[in-house]
C-alpha cells in the first residue's frame, strides 16, 4: 500500500474453480480511474484445489492486493465474511467473481457514500457482449434493481454480485449468514437484516459491472432448484415473515382453499413440463412471454423447496 493511510474501500470478491473469469475481473480493476492508495482489493478463494495465492501478485496494478485461500468449500457467505475481517476500508464493495468493472467503479461507489452516508449502493449490472440475445436474457436483465429507477428500493434489490455498504454497519448487523452454504439466500437474508436495522438500500447506476457468467435458461433452472431445496428452507426457518415476499404464503392456507389449490396446480408435471417445453421452443423462435418466464422463476424453487420441506397437511 502506497503510504500508511488506511484504504477508503476494499474490494471482497470470493472465487471458486474459475481462474480465467477472476483474472478478467484483477485486469479491469488495475484499469481504475481511482487514486490506489484509497482502495484495496480481497479475494477470497473458498477452496479451490490447488489454488495458489501467490499466483496473482500484482494482477491490479498499483492497488493493495490480498490473496486468502480457505481450505474448504464453505459457500459465499463464508467467503465474504472472511474478506469482511480483514478489510480495512471503511466501506466494503462486494464483487461476484464472474464480473468485470467499468473504469470508474471505485469512484462512483466512493462518491455513493460521499452523499449517502450509511445507506447501501447496489451498482448497475450488464451482461457481457459475447451473452447470447435471447428473450430469456432480456428478462433477467430486466429485473435488475434499475427497474424501481432512482431513489431507495426495495431491501430485496440487495445483490452482492455489485453493491456496497459501510464495513461497521455489516459488522452491527452480524455480517452474512454462514448457515447458506448453496446457492442464493444469503443476500436477502442479510437485506432484509440491514433493512429491519433502518438502512436504506438504493440504486447507483454509475456504479457499473459487466456479467460474464451466463448460465442460460438451463442453467436458471438448476440455480433455482438448488436455491428451492437448500436456501429457501433456511431462510424461511430464519424469518418466517419473509413467506410473502418468497411468493409462498399460499402454503399457510387450508389444503382447499382455491387459491391454494390453483397455484398447486400449477406446479405438478402435467402442467410444468409443458410450459418449460414450450418456453424453450419460444427461446429458440425469439419470443417468450413474460408470464411464462415468471412462471418458471417461481416454479422451479417453488418445486424443490416442496420436495425438500413438505408442508403441513
Amino acid at each position: 500500500m502506497m503510504g500508511s493511510a488506511r484504504p477508503r474501500l476494499s474490494l471482497v470478491v470470493p472465487t471458486y474453480r474459475a481462474p480465467e473469469q477472476l483474472r478478467g475481473l484483477l485486469r479491469s480493476v488495475a484499469d481504475q480511474r481511482f487514486d490506489s492508495s484509497r482502495a484495496e482489493v480481497i479475494v477470497v478463494d473458498d477452496g479451490t484445489p490447488g489454488f495458489d495465492p501467490d499466483l496473482w501478485a500484482g494482477m491490479v496494478g498499483e492497488f493493495p492486493l490480498t490473496v486468502l485461500h480457505l481450505p474448504d468449500n464453505g459457500g459465499r457467505a463464508v467467503a465474504r465474511n472472511a474478506g469482511i475481517r480483514i478489510a480495512k476500508g471503511d466501506i466494503v464493495i462486494f464483487l461476484d467473481g464472474d464480473m468485470t468493472v467499468e473504469p470508474d467503479f471505485f469512484q462512483a461507489h466512493d462518491l455513493f457514500h460521499a452523499r449517502h452516508p450509511g445507506a447501501v449502493a447496489v451498482g448497475a449490472i450488464r451482461w457481457a457482449p459475447d451473452v447470447p440475445d435471447t428473450p430469456f436474457m432480456r428478462y433477467a436483465g430486466s429485473r435488475g434493481v434499475g427497474r424501481f429507477g432512482g431513489g431507495p428500493v426495495p431491501f430485496s434489490c440487495f445483490v452482492t454480485g455489485n453493491s456496497s455498504v459501510s464495513r461497521q454497519v455489516l459488522l452491527d448487523v452480524g455480517c452474512f449468514d454462514e448457515g447458506f452454504s448453496t446457492y442464493g439466500g444469503e443476500d436477502l437474508e442479510l437485506g432484509y437484516r440491514l433493512d429491519r436495522a433502518g438502512v436504506v438500500v438504493r440504486y447507483e447506476p454509475a456504479a457499473g459491472s459487466v456479467h460474464h457468467g451466463w448460465k442460460g435458461l438451463l442453467g436458471m433452472r438448476q440455480s433455482m432448484a438448488t436455491y428451492g431445496a437448500g436456501s429457501l428452507p433456511l431462510l424461511l426457518d430464519r424469518h418466517p415473515e419473509l413467506v410473502d415476499v418468497l411468493r409462498l404464503d399460499f402454503l399457510q392456507l387450508s389444503w382447499w382453499h382455491p387459491r391454494r389449490l390453483v397455484l398447486m396446480a400449477t406446479l405438478w408435471p402435467v402442467i410444468h413440463a409443458p410450459v418449460f417445453g414450450l418456453v424453450r421452443c419460444g427461446e429458440a423462435c425469439g419470443y417468450v412471454p413474460t408470464l411464462c418466464f415468471d412462471y418458471l422463476w417461481w416454479s422451479e424453487r417453488t418445486r424443490a423447496y416442496l420436495r425438500s420441506s413438505p408442508p403441513p397437511g
